[in-house]
């Protein structure tokens, strides 16, 4: 019965039991798994996402990364993403500084801070702003923030195509209001948001605080209801544009103000690319039998 190093690891977050959790189990060269496998592990261990790694041709700096939630294969994934960097060059201690994953999305780059930290690489995903609102994104509005237009500044409403994700851009909610913000969907709003068929709801604002700039909330839209993601990096691939573009930010301190909460900076060095660095933790470690 084969088996496998599995971690649990905490990703944007330098302290246990925050950020997003999740599992990075690692494929030697010399071993293999099958998808249906990584879907039975990925189901097994129950947690946001599980990252797949295997070292191709016993390259320590080339590896294979396959992302599964609880119920699917999924495109992208930026906090296991992070969460395999920091299990490869923290944990392991590979004899490498940087690693390239081949995945799903492209191939990406993971390097180690001087702090330990992990620097990733991701493709940029630069949203279009939508001048003529139809009436289910007011609906979106009200059901996750609880506002209503007139409550506040301006919210200006974007979509990523790449991403398939609609971002509000809200005005005027200060970092505590924002924080607070909950959501409770009628049966009648639930139906409308779902006919949009978007991928995730980002909320984000500009930060009164002296050290973040950037605070965000995410809400995945699914059959299943409208969950809400601890610390999501592809949302902030779409963030880092917006901020650089409205507000001349190439150095983005961003905050995800979900209930475990994370941190990460965001740097913008090209158009087509977004640097997003953050901590993580390791909170399990052991083996797993396929």
């Amino acid at each position: 019965m084969p088996t496998f190093e599995i971690y649990v690891v905490d990703a944007f977050t330098a302290a246990r039991f925050g950020g997003n959790a999740a599992a990075v189990i690692v494929i030697p060269h010399d071993k293999d798994m099958d998808e249906t496998t990584m879907q039975n592990v990925a189901s097994e261990v129950n947690l946001p996402m599980s990252a797949f790694v295997k070292a191709q041709s016993g390259d320590q700096a080339l590896y294979k990364l396959l992302w599964f939630n609880p119920t699917a294969k999924a495109a992208f994934c930026g906090h296991a993403t992070l969460a395999a960097g920091h299990v490869l060059l923290n944990i392991l201690k590979l004899p490498v500084t940087s690693i390239k994953f081949d995945s799903p999305a492209g191939m990406l780059n993971a390097s180690k801070g001087s702090a330990d930290e992990i620097v990733l690489q991701f493709p940029s995903s630069p949203p279009t702003v939508v001048t003529e609102l139809p009436s289910a994104y007011r609906t979106v509005l009200h059901a996750f923030t609880g506002l209503s237009v007139a409550d506040i500044k301006t919210a200006v409403f974007y979509y990523a195509p790449r991403a398939n994700d609609l971002v509000i851009l809200l005005d005027g909610v200060d970092d505590t209001k924002f924080a607070a913000l909950d959501f409770a969907p009628s049966a009648d709003a639930s139906r409308e948001i779902l006919a949009l068929n978007m991928r995730v709801v980002v909320l984000v604002a500009r930060s009164q605080r002296g050290d973040t700039d950037s605070i965000a909330r995410v809400f995945h839209i699914n059959n299943a209801g409208f969950d809400e993601d601890q610390v999501t990096g592809s949302a902030h691939t779409i963030i880092a544009h917006l901020f650089s573009s409205l507000f001349g930010m190439q150095r983005i301190r961003a905050h995800q103000c979900s209930r475990r909460g994370g941190r990460m900076l965001i740097e913008m060095p090209d158009s087509d690319t977004v640097v997003i660095s953050g901590h993580a933790v390791t909170v399990i470690q052991g083996n797993i039998s396929t």
